[in-house]
């Protein structure tokens, strides 16, 4: 396969990214990607993608060749289209609900596809330098490693945590370490710029978080971390519930739904604390285009809150979350974030 006309797309400090015309080969053009400063986010991508190609998943590039001495792996080019994120600082509202339905949709058919694969994905990513830890054991390490950057947001704003907040938290790492039956292989970083509408339908863009763990870690982009119309949030949940349900049982008992949307929405929003410091306080920056720190604090606690309130259990975490928003609310006064595409819906 000889391979021209390249273009670069991406140069950001992780990875080097190039689009190249492909002669002889099994696709007309193809993305080359250079992963150089973080070993294991590149092989995680490497990864997703040979293992969804492997299991004929086609929601994403197909994988074609690496070589990691070179730090280098090649993938099917989906050629160009809008984003999820394009369609959502669009004028079309349309567009814009149609594309979250859509995510939503192929998001259940991702983890439908996977669910308990855990031994064939390993025998994908440990042909790789393989990664020190699991996805999921890291993700709940992390949370309970870093507690007391929770606990220092407390004292920030003159507030404790409430009784049970430590054993709250043992637990969700607990379901995030062995999530049962909603193990699945998940994307891991579901912004809605990584999701591509192309002709043959939605797919996703740079796995470098993907990795086995709970299967709603991808349903955070609505259910808390992006910010959507409520309404919206309530069908995209459906949408995805539905098509997980097919095959999940799961995903069909409405009790242990809303504790696991409470389990992944109590863990996210931790993490937002842990990832932000106090210095927040004092300075507001962006947290993403036109959308601030604050903002993003603010829009998870009160997307927590909603989903704690249909499910049972973590009442001392639920309740250090509820002091923190009220002593948040007294300091900030942020307006509310709207996407474009949505604007014209709220006048």
């Amino acid at each position: 396969m000889l391979l021209t006309a390249p273009e670069l797309l991406k140069d950001a400090t992780r990875s080097v990214v190039v689009r190249a015309q492909a002669r002889g080969g099994p696709v007309p053009s193809v993305i080359l990607k250079h992963f150089r400063d973080d070993g294991v986010c590149g092989l995680d991508d490497w990864a997703g993608a040979e293992f969804l190609t492997r299991k004929g998943v086609e929601l994403g590039p197909r994988f074609l060749a690496g070589d990691v001495a070179a730090r280098l792996f090649v993938l099917e080019d989906l050629g160009r289209g809008p984003t999820l994120e394009a369609l959502l600082r669009g004028g079309d509202a349309r567009a814009a609900h149609g594309g979250l339905m859509a995510t939503a949709r192929n998001t259940g058919q991702l983890h439908v596809k996977t669910l308990g694969t855990q031994a064939t994905y390993d025998l994908v990513r440990q042909a790789l330098p393989p990664r020190p830890e699991r996805v999921r054991v890291e993700n709940a390490r992390f949370l309970l490693d870093n507690e007391g950057r929770l606990l220092r947001w407390l004292a920030a704003v003159q507030a404790e945590a409430a009784p049970g907040t430590h054993e709250d938290l043992e637990e969700i790492a607990r379901a995030l370490a062995d999530p049962g039956p909603l193990l699945a292989f998940t994307h891991g970083d579901m912004a809605p710029s990584n999701v591509l509408f192309t002709p043959g339908g939605p797919r996703l863009l740079d796995f470098e978080y993907a990795g086995m763990r709970h299967a709603l870690y991808d349903a955070l982009m609505w259910l808390v971390t992006v910010p959507f119309p409520d309404e919206l949030v309530s069908r995209a949940d459906i949408t995805y519930r539905i098509t997980l349900s097919a095959h999940c049982e799961a995903a069909q008992e409405d009790s242990v739904w809303a504790r696991a949307r409470a389990t992944v929405a109590l863990a996210r929003t931790v993490n937002v604390f842990q990832w932000l410091p106090p210095r927040v306080l004092e300075e507001d920056r962006e947290w993403a285009p036109g959308f601030s720190e604050r903002a993003a604090l603010l829009h998870h606690l009160a997307r927590c809150r909603a989903l704690l309130a249909p499910a049972e259990g973590f009442p001392g975490l639920a309740r250090t979350l509820e002091t923190l928003e009220a002593r948040l609310r007294e300091r900030w006064t942020v307006p509310p974030f709207s996407w474009p595409a949505f604007r014209q819906d709220e006048r």
